[in-house]
Parts: C-alpha cells; sequence; structure tokens
C-alpha cells in the first residue's frame, strides 16, 4: 500500500523526485566514465562512450518516471494538462460548447431530480423507505386508487405481513387558522391522518410530542416545521398552546422534523387526527411498514386475499369487486406510471436538444482536428502512437463536456426559480428538486457517455493525418471529413424542425381550446369558494347561511348577476355521484354516469348557458317539494332522440349529511345546452345534470360552493366578497378567489407548459444548428481560399462565389427538412390523437418550419463566407 501511495502521489507530482534522478544518473555516467579513462581513452572519448553505454537520458528519466509512477494516470494527467492549455487559446469555443451543453445536461439533469425525488427518495425524515409501501385498490394503469375507511380498518386488524397501517385524507383541507393572538382568520391547509401516522414513517419532533394512540378522540395538531417557523417564529412555547381550526379549539401537540411537508406532493401546514373527522368514513389514502423479511410481492398476495374476503363478506357482485394491492413507496404515490410516463416525455425532448448540441460540437472538433493535420503528423513522425492521440483529441472534448456538467448541475438547481412561472394551484405543492449522490452520478454518466459518443468519430477521424503531405504542407481536402460535418448538421436541423413542429402543434391545440365556444361565457367572471367545514353548520344553517350569502353578493356594487355552484365549469374537478336512469322507456336503457353539478337559481343566466327547453330553477324548487332537475342536451339525446325530455322522470342519486348515498325520481323540468365541463382540450362536452341547490343543501356535497359572480364593465369584486364572507362568519375565509379565465387556463396548464418547452428547446436547436451551418460553410470555404482565389483572378463576380456558397448552406437546410419534415409529420399525427377534433398537418406550420430553417440557413452561410469573398484574391494566391 505504501508503495501505491507512492506512485500515485508521483502521478500528481511527476518532477518531486527529478533531482534525485539527476543525480543518480550523473554518478553511473561519472562511473562509466571513470572506467573507460582507467582503459585508456581520452576524457572526451571516455564522456561520449558513457553517454552511449547508458543510453539517451531523456529516454532513462521518462522509463524511470514510468515504473516509480502510473504511467496510464501519468498520459491521462498530461492529456487533461494539454487539453486545458488549447482549450484556454479558444475561448469562444470553450465558452460557447460549454454553454450549449449546459442546457442540454441541465434539463436532462432537471427532469431526472424531479423523477428522482418523487420515485426514489423519501421526504426528510422519513426513516427506511425501502420497507414503506401503498396500499390501495388496483385500477387499469398499474396505479392505486384510494379505498374505503372500512377496507384500511380490516387490513390493519387482519393483515400479517404488514407491521403497520396508516391512513390519511386524500388532499389537504383549506382551514380557517386562529392562534388567538388576534381576531383575523388566515386560510392554511390541514391534513387528516392517523394517530399513527408519524410513528409508522419514522418521523420524529422537533419539540413536543407527535400524534400517538392515546391521541384519537382528543383535539390536537402537529405543526408543519415552515408553518411553525413563518407564524410562531420557532418558539419552543408553542406546546400545549391552543389554536383555532375551522372554529374549533385544538391544542399544540409538537412540530414534525423540519423538511417533512407529508408524503406525497401535496404539503400540509398542520395535521389532526382522522379518526376525529365526521367523514372518516371516506375513501383515504394508505400506506404500510413491511414487517422485516417481508417483500412488497409477499404483502400484495395477502392483500389480494383479503379483499376478496371482504368483498364476499358484502356480498358485491364482481362486476363491483375491487382488488387491493401495493406498490413500494414513492411520493408519487399510485400515480407513478403516470410520473414516469411524463418524466420520460420531457427527457425526451431534452435528449433531442442534447443531441444537437453534441452534433454541433462534434463537428466543430471534427473542422478543428482537420485544421490540425500538420500538428497531428508531427506527433506521428516523433513516435507518437495513434491511440494516444485518439485519447488526447478525445480528452479535449471530454473537457468541454465536464465544463458542461458541472455548469448543468448549477442550471438544474437554478430550475426551482422558475416555480413562479407555473400555474397557480389550488393547494401548495413542493416539488423536490435534490441534487444528490444519484443526480451527480447520472449527471457525470451522461456527460461521459456524450462527451466519448461527441467526441470519438472526430478523434479517429483527426488522428488519420498523413504525415508526409502535412508535413510538406499540401492541402487535404478530407472529402469524407466534409461529408461528416455536413451530417452533423443535417441532423441538428432533422431534430430542431421536429421539435418547432411538435411545439406549434401543442400551441395550436391550447388556442383552438381556447377558441372554441365551450358552451359558456367565462368573460367577466369571478369565482370565490367557501368552505362551511371551517364553520359549525348543521344541514337547516348551511342552507340559510347560503342563501343569505347569494343574496348580499347580488347587492355589491358592480355585481350583474350572481349564483352558486358546486363545480364551476371549465376545469378538471366534478362530481361523481352516480348512474342515471330514465323511467317509463321501453325497453328500458342501461343506466350510465354523467357529470353532475349542485347549482342555484340563475346559474344558467349567470354563465349566459342556453337553455334550449323548459324552465331554469327558482324559488318554488325547495326541500319537501317535487324533486326536480337539468339535463344537458347529451343526456337528452341518449334517453328520447325523438321526444321533448322535460316531463320526464329519471332516477338520480342523493348524499344525506352524513354521506350515505341513496335514490330519488327526479322530474326534469329544462334541457341546457352543452358545454365543455371539464378541461376544454378534453373532446366533446360531458353529458351533465344539474340539481337545484335548495333541495339538496343538507347533502354533505353542499358544504363547499363556488360563489360565481359576473361583473360590469370588467370590475374585480373578489376582495368585496371575501369581506362579505368574514362579516358573516368572522371563523369564514375564502379558500380559493379567481377568475373563470384563470380557472380555464389551469386546465390547459399541461399543454402550455409542454408547448413553451419544446418551443423553446427547439428555438436553441435551431440556433446550435445555425451555428453548425455557418462551421461548415466557414470551414470549407477556408479552405477552399486558394481555389476561391484563382476564381476570382479569372474573372468570377463576387455575387457568384456568394450565391454557390449560399445554394451549398441550402442544400444542408433542404436535406435536414426532407428528413425532419416527415418525422415531425408522423408525430403530429400520433399526438393529434389525444387533441380532440385537431387537424395534425397543419400547411401553415410545415410552410413556416421550410421559411424558418431557410432564412436561418442563408443568413448563416452569407455570415461565413463573407469574410472569404473579402479578401483580395492576388494576395491569396501569393501567400498559397
Amino acid at each position: 500500500m505504501r508503495r501505491f501511495w507512492h506512485r500515485l502521489w508521483n502521478v500528481l507530482r511527476p518532477h518531486r523526485a527529478d533531482g534525485d534522478l539527476e543525480r543518480e544518473l550523473l554518478a553511473h555516467l561519472t562511473i562509466l566514465q571513470d572506467d573507460f579513462e582507467r582503459r585508456g581513452m581520452t576524457t572526451e572519448d571516455a564522456r561520449r562512450a558513457a553517454r552511449m553505454s547508458l543510453g539517451g537520458i531523456e529516454q532513462t528519466k521518462e522509463l524511470h518516471r514510468d515504473a516509480r509512477s502510473f504511467a496510464w494516470l501519468n498520459d491521462a494527467r498530461q492529456d487533461i494538462v494539454h487539453g486545458l492549455r488549447f482549450l484556454r487559446r479558444s475561448p469562444a469555443f470553450t465558452l460557447t460548447a460549454a454553454a450549449s451543453l449546459a442546457i442540454g445536461i441541465g434539463a436532462n439533469t432537471a427532469i431526472f431530480s424531479i423523477a428522482n425525488g418523487l420515485l426514489a427518495e423519501a421526504p426528510d425524515g422519513v426513516v427506511d423507505r425501502l420497507t414503506l409501501a401503498d396500499v390501495g385498490i388496483l385500477r387499469g394503469d398499474g396505479g392505486l386508487n384510494p379505498m374505503p375507511y372500512r377496507s384500511y380498518v380490516e387490513i390493519r386488524h387482519r393483515s400479517t405481513t404488514l407491521s403497520a397501517v396508516f391512513a390519511q385524507d386524500m388532499f389537504p383541507h383549506a382551514m380557517g387558522f386562529s392562534d388567538g393572538s388576534s381576531g383575523a382568520v388566515q386560510r392554511i391547509f390541514g391534513q387528516y391522518v392517523t394517530s399513527n401516522f408519524f410513528t409508522v414513517l419514522g418521523v420524529r419532533p422537533v419539540v413536543g410530542t407527535l400524534f400517538d394512540e392515546a391521541d384519537t378522540n382528543h383535539a390536537v395538531v402537529v405543526l408543519n416545521y415552515g408553518f411553525w417557523a413563518r407564524h410562531f417564529n420557532k418558539s419552543p412555547d408553542v406546546v400545549g398552546r391552543l389554536v383555532r381550526l375551522n372554529g374549533q379549539a385544538f391544542t399544540v401537540v409538537g412540530v414534525a422534523t423540519r423538511g417533512f411537508d407529508g408524503t406525497g406532493l401535496a404539503s400540509s401546514d398542520v395535521w389532526l387526527p382522522l379518526e376525529r373527522q365526521s367523514g372518516s368514513r371516506s375513501s383515504v389514502l394508505s400506506g404500510a411498514r413491511l414487517r422485516p423479511g417481508i417483500s412488497v410481492s409477499q404483502a400484495c398476495a395477502e392483500l389480494a386475499a383479503i379483499g376478496q374476503t371482504l368483498d364476499h363478506e358484502q356480498g358485491l357482485p364482481r362486476a363491483e369487486q375491487h382488488p387491493l394491492h401495493a406498490l413500494p413507496y414513492s411520493r408519487a404515490g399510485a400515480n407513478r406510471n403516470i410520473v414516469l410516463g411524463f418524466a420520460g416525455a420531457l427527457m425526451t425532448i431534452v435528449t433531442l436538444v442534447l443531441a444537437i448540441s453534441c452534433a454541433n460540437i462534434a463537428g466543430i472538433v471534427l473542422a478543428r482536428s482537420v485544421a490540425r493535420n500538420k500538428e497531428m503528423a508531427l506527433r506521428l513522425a516523433l513516435g507518437a502512437r495513434r491511440g494516444r492521440l485518439v485519447r488526447q483529441l478525445l480528452t479535449e472534448v471530454l473537457i468541454v463536456f465536464s465544463l458542461g456538467g458541472a455548469s448543468g448541475l448549477l442550471l438544474a438547481k437554478a430550475f426551482v426559480f422558475l416555480g413562479p412561472l407555473l400555474p397557480v394551484l389550488p393547494m401548495p405543492v413542493t416539488l423536490p428538486l435534490a441534487l444528490d449522490m444519484r443526480v451527480a452520478v447520472f449527471t457525470a454518466t451522461l456527460s461521459l457517455f456524450a462527451g466519448v459518443a461527441s467526441g470519438l468519430i472526430p478523434a479517429i477521424k483527426g488522428s488519420k493525418a498523413d504525415a508526409v503531405s502535412a508535413l510538406k504542407e499540401v492541402s487535404q481536402s478530407a472529402p469524407g471529413g466534409s461529408r461528416l460535418r455536413s451530417a452533423f448538421v443535417v441532423g441538428q436541423i432533422v431534430i430542431s424542425v421536429f421539435l418547432l413542429v411538435v411545439a406549434a402543434l401543442f400551441v395550436r391545440a391550447v388556442r383552438f381550446a381556447t377558441s372554441t365556444d365551450p358552451g359558456f361565457d367565462a368573460r367577466d367572471i369571478e369565482i370565490a369558494s367557501v368552505d362551511l367545514s371551517m364553520g359549525s353548520y348543521d344541514s337547516p344553517a348551511r342552507g340559510q347561511f347560503w342563501r343569505q350569502l347569494i343574496e348580499r353578493v347580488h347587492q355589491l356594487p358592480g355585481v350583474e348577476a350572481a349564483t352558486l355552484a358546486r363545480v364551476p365549469p371549465g376545469g378538471f374537478e366534478g362530481i361523481g355521484l352516480g348512474g342515471i336512469r330514465a323511467l317509463g322507456i321501453t325497453p328500458p336503457l342501461d343506466s350510465f354516469s354523467p357529470s353532475w353539478n349542485i347549482v342555484d337559481t340563475n346559474y344558467f343566466a349567470t354563465l349566459r348557458i342556453p337553455l334550449i327547453d323548459g324552465r331554469d330553477f327558482s324559488d318554488v324548487d325547495i326541500a319537501g317539494d317535487q324533486p326536480v332537475a337539468i339535463v344537458s342536451q347529451a343526456v337528452a339525446r341518449r334517453f328520447w332522440p325523438h321526444a321533448r325530455a322535460v316531463g320526464h322522470s329519471v332516477t338520480v342519486p342523493q348524499l344525506d349529511a352524513d354521506g350515505r348515498s341513496t335514490t330519488r325520481t327526479a322530474l326534469i323540468i329544462g334541457v341546457a345546452a352543452d358545454v365543455k365541463s371539464t378541461s376544454l382540450i378534453d373532446g366533446p362536452a360531458d353529458p351533465y345534470v344539474y340539481l337545484p341547490l335548495r333541495q339538496n343543501d343538507s347533502s354533505i356535497m353542499t358544504m363547499q360552493m363556488a360563489i360565481l359572480t359576473r361583473s360590469a364593465q370588467g370590475l374585480r369584486v373578489s376582495a368585496q366578497v371575501r369581506d362579505l364572507v368574514s362579516r358573516l362568519d368572522s371563523d369564514l375565509v375564502v379558500v380559493r378567489s379567481e377568475t373563470l379565465q384563470e380557472s380555464i387556463a389551469l386546465g390547459l396548464a399541461p399543454q402550455r407548459i409542454l408547448a413553451m418547452a419544446v418551443g423553446t428547446l427547439g428555438l436553441v436547436g435551431m440556433l446550435l444548428a445555425a451555428i453548425g451551418i455557418y462551421g461548415v460553410m466557414a470551414f470549407t470555404w477556408s479552405r477552399r481560399q486558394h481555389e476561391l482565389g484563382i476564381r476570382l483572378a479569372l474573372g468570377a463576380q463576387r455575387p457568384q462565389i456568394v450565391a454557390m456558397v449560399l445554394y451549398q448552406g441550402l442544400l444542408l437546410v433542404g436535406a435536414g427538412l426532407a428528413i425532419g419534415l416527415p418525422l415531425a409529420a408522423a408525430a403530429s399525427r400520433l399526438l393529434s390523437v389525444f387533441l380532440y377534433d385537431l387537424p395534425p398537418l397543419h400547411v401553415l406550420t410545415f410552410v413556416g418550419a421550410v421559411t424558418l430553417f431557410g432564412l436561418v440557413g442563408l443568413a448563416a452561410s452569407y455570415l461565413a463566407v463573407r469574410r472569404v469573398v473579402a479578401v483580395d484574391p492576388l494576395q491569396t494566391l501569393r501567400s498559397a
């Protein structure tokens, strides 16, 4: 080991022992010289004979240095030093190459780090992630759906492969919070979790304690570390303090460890015991800790058996049975396959940009290697092996990629600051973007692979210098190298065209969705959501509050119309109450499940949704009277294609105050025009059934409603609505406030993000392709400068030379377009399957791509040839 470390140290300091080596060689020469002098030689002849007997002094030194260190490491060190010196003499190339690589590598690293955080990393504070599992109902895409609370209870009692099982609400809830120090109530987000939640995860408190089994029936709360720091200034005296949540008093028992925001993406400010929640029998997300030695597959087998037993005990038909399943724990939870698919799509896009950068650098390095033919030939003439030359040239490229990889890591970290550009979500979300060792290894591997892929061919090409021709300064046109450089440029154009056309498809999809008539008028509509669970409202008080609130809203200055709705149109939300069946149809039709909404009077007038037949809800449609409903045209066409729907009856589901589901018969009093009730890009309008609020205000579904106001002349009344809600009940706050157009824009956020990302990367690729065209044209015609001098001397006009160069540049662009446009058309046709009613082949998009790249090719070629043709031909001929 001591010899190993000595040899390694000598690699780092190769000349450390040169003094001793000089003295030792001098001693050997002196001994040999003395021996030759004793044989009768003169001093001069003896010195000469001693040197010849010892061999070359410098060669001996090199052999000695190789023996006292690692020769391959020493060669690598020399290659790195030489490469750094060479790149330092070309700062423009180094900085441009590193910057272009930083974009491609940084984007790949950012996406990988997010996927890594979602799929392979646990939140701070969670212990032993590999023994955790997500538990739920298996769905078709391999993910998990939430399961009923009763199933969680049964799994907890029956499982032998799981040491502990916990449950939590599907999402954090907006809550009204007051700490008693002031009368103001602010909105925070809290999540209900079972009392063993923190114990199973292994999360420890910073101060105080966390939930335990004794807290099941106590009004206690655990604070998030960030919320504790913001609101209580990290005071340890917070433990034992009384706070009010939704008008109820809770005792703070502790603060969770720093960095723990929950098990998924949604962040919570506080956690409350799920066992105290009135709706604890609804669906929950569940997780578990595996027993030692138990795998996830073994747990899955037991869960499937438990699920079958529960279905059998409940007497459920086979069609309604839901198999229980488990997956390895991740922050993506049950949607790991969706995350993998989305991350894979983004990774493919940014990898294409990295491929453009690699092709650009490979073309430049290939051109530079041809320009260094004389240097390479001289090295070969002096005895250098061709493999050593390949390694030297490859090292220079790897240094550039190392700089690009390091810059990419910093750039990936900087992507965190792009968060404000994303749309505002209904709840706080924590997007993991930690640059851990796994991310660093990925970046290093990606940089190394890309560097070798980009630099190997140019390095092999550059090491094939003909020593005789190069040393005699005979021009080498290297037609193979020229074709290879042109191929790199064509590849850049192909990928850039592909990205830009796909980006144009997403832009058209967004514009098509926003310009399509959704069936309602979203202009001048504001939404303010209010959740009565923040206060103490039983069924009669709930209906009275909604009526009083909407009456006050109508009286606000500038309000033209106002109404209440469980779900505003145009977003992703919806109510899944169940199926609907029409009565009196022979033969009877099967039931189907439409979208549902609970709305107040004046809903259709406020949103300007036409009523095709019948009437709107009115004040006479109250609880205790004949149940009524309004259906959309799609429902009417399904059940009564050749008759009026008004006057017929349908069975509709009903949820009481405890969440129990029943059915009742409702009379259809109106038919409304179809609206696109979910994301506007999804396609045809969903069948829709509207129920009156005043006949359903005792339902648990009306605990939270949205106030829809239409204002005159673009006035904003959201602040006045917030003040009004606070005056009616100081424990209530507006959960969310936005315009209807902003809500619709959130539904289109994935398409907007993809369009922006793909378009930006496509423009970056086009810029790199322009640099590639410029580099190829400039190098090719600088090598043919002697030929141009002869052409000009023989009478050729400069415009003719320029036209010839521009023609060759357009040939490269044309070749790239000829390959890229069909690929982009195929990709567009595939993507258009998921974008409703959008033709994939848009003539204007393809014409625009051809025109844009044609102009880019002309500009790059003209800039490349301008310097060449500006030289005096006589001067060129004299210097040739």
